[in-house]
């Protein structure tokens, strides 16, 4: 029996969003590309496995609760991150993976305060 993910579901799907608008706007590939259902072009692709990664790298978070969040098969997010690890030879791109990591934690430091339910 696997142990249950400790965040929630809507936590991770704000997380992925806040992650595909920074991998949209460093790689001018539009959100809706990177997380429709239809594979894309290969820039749409690529986009989602460089956002894909960095949720896995950033937050930690499962490589199934990833595949939940963005509608894909679990197999295709440990592709995805294989891939862009593998990538991270190429200077210009691992350049632009530190720039985003270090953006998206900054921003994930930010502490939030809790909502207590009332409006």
């Amino acid at each position: 029996m696997r142990p249950k993910n400790p965040t929630p579901i809507y936590i991770d799907m704000a997380r992925a969003h806040l992650i595909v608008s920074t991998v949209s706007l460093e790689f001018a590939v539009p959100e809706a590309g990177i997380l429709s259902r239809l594979k894309g072009t290969s820039e749409t692709s690529y986009s989602r496995q460089i956002a894909m990664y960095l949720m896995h790298c950033i937050f930690g978070t499962s490589k199934t609760r990833i595949a939940e969040v963005f509608g894909r098969h679990f197999s295709t997010v440990s592709h995805a991150c294989k891939v862009i690890e593998e990538s991270r030879d190429d200077p210009v791109l691992d350049g632009k993976l530190i720039s985003l990591e270090n953006r998206l934690r900054h921003v994930s430091d930010v502490q939030m305060p809790k909502y207590d339910g009332s409006v």
